[in-house]
Order: structure tokens, then C-alpha cells, then sequence
């Protein structure tokens, strides 16, 4: 896919990967994940890149990625196929960022903690939980697929890139079947509510995070996503 000013949308390759952890952890800082540093998140992203549940698409002029999209085709089998093929490399991999961040660990420790560890070591992975709909599991939904994260490099906004990024997205999870896909973004000014709502999706909810921050929910059906 192709938008303004030579710039594509393409599926990310594993060369890619370094480009998206610097984005997500530099541009895109809210949560646990991002403050366990580049290691950790270029990781996350390539047990996304290879799940058959994940999907990481870039944006790239030329040789340069000035942009990336991060979500899943059905989140619940995209959290159970990374646990059963990654959750040794990534439990590591964020142990040994806890060590070297004690601010972020005793934070974990008393906001996740205890919920990551029954996820990863219970004897079944607790299914995950739709954002915005009281904690109930998403199990007991039909497939729902979530746009986890989406960055423009700041040089390269203004040109339509993260539209182009969502839509493509989009596509990819229609495809895949999935008939409505959620997201949650910050409220206010440090959120992209105005973004998702000019873009067609709707706001089906909205609670306090693990980190005091109060977040909305959005949503949208994918199978109507506009044609470029």
C-alpha cells in the first residue's frame, strides 16, 4: 500500500524490529512494557511478528521506517501462542530489566505482579480481558482483534501515515475473520480519542488503569474499513 509523498505500509521483517522498539519506547511510553527499555520491546514485537495471531506492520520511506502499527488478528490466541512459545525469552528478558530498574519493578510488584505470575506459571493461561468491558474474559466473546499500539515519527507526521497505518491494520483483521477490533488510548490530551473518533471507531467504555490513568475504550467493525 502506498500513500503520499513515497511512503508504504508494509508487513514489518525482522530487521524492522529495532526501528519499532526504539518508536514504541521513545514516542509511545504509557505502560509496563515500554519502560522495560528496547530489549524487552523488540522482542514483544517479534513474538507478534511471529504468532499467526500477531500483526506488525511498518511505514517506511525508502530505507527508513517512520512509522508502525501493532495489534492482533484475536487477542486471547495471540496471548496464549506467545505464552507457549516466547514466555521463557520474554519472562527473562524483563527480569533482567527489573534488575537494572528498581523504580519499575517495585511498581510492577504492586500493580501486576500477581496477575502476571498467575497468567505465565498458572496451569492454564488466565484468558486475557477486554479493555472497557468490567473484567469479564474475552473468551467469552466472539474473536476480537486489538490494535495494541500505533507510532508516527514525529518528523513524519501530518502526512496521513497513521491513518494509513490503522487502515491497513484493518484490513489484515477483517481478513483474518475477526468482526470488530477495540484499542485503548489515554483520555484527554495525552490520549488519540479525537484521532480514533474522525477515523469511524466508536467509544464503547472507559476505567482507570494499573497506573491510576483513567483510559477509553473504542471500538469498530473492520469489514468496513474505506478502500485507498
Amino acid at each position: 500500500m502506498r500513500t503520499g509523498r513515497e511512503i508504504d505500509v508494509v508487513p514489518a521483517g525482522e530487521d524492522d524490529l529495532r526501528h519499532t522498539a526504539e518508536l514504541h519506547v521513545t514516542e509511545l511510553p504509557h505502560g509496563l512494557f515500554p519502560r522495560l527499555g528496547d530489549g524487552f520491546v523488540r522482542r514483544w514485537h517479534g513474538a507478534h511478528l511471529a504468532s499467526p495471531h500477531g500483526v506488525l506492520l511498518v511505514a517506511t520511506r525508502g530505507d527508513e521506517v517512520v512509522g508502525f502499527v501493532l495489534g492482533t488478528t484475536d487477542r486471547p490466541a495471540n496471548v496464549s501462542w506467545i505464552i507457549g512459545h516466547h514466555r521463557r525469552e520474554l519472562v527473562m528478558a524483563a527480569l533482567g530489566s527489573l534488575v537494572t530498574r528498581p523504580g519499575v519493578a517495585a511498581g510492577f510488584v504492586r500493580t501486576r505482579g500477581l496477575r502476571y505470575l498467575r497468567r505465565l506459571f498458572g496451569r492454564s493461561a488466565a484468558p486475557a480481558r477486554v479493555a472497557g468491558q468490567g473484567g469479564v474474559p474475552e473468551a467469552d466473546f466472539a474473536s476480537i482483534a486489538v490494535l495494541e499500539a500505533v507510532v508516527v515519527a514525529p518528523g513524519a507526521r501530518g502526512e496521513g501515515i497513521g491513518t494509513a497505518l490503522v487502515e491497513a491494520l484493518l484490513r489484515v483483521v477483517a481478513a483474518a475473520g475477526a468482526e470488530r477490533t477495540e484499542l485503548v488510548t489515554k483520555a484527554g490530551a495525552a490520549g488519540a480519542a479525537g484521532f480514533y473518533e474522525r477515523a469511524g471507531w466508536h467509544r464503547v467504555g472507559g476505567h482507570v488503569d494499573r497506573d491510576g490513568d483513567e483510559v477509553l475504550t473504542f471500538r469498530i467493525d473492520p469489514r468496513f474499513v474505506r478502500a485507498r
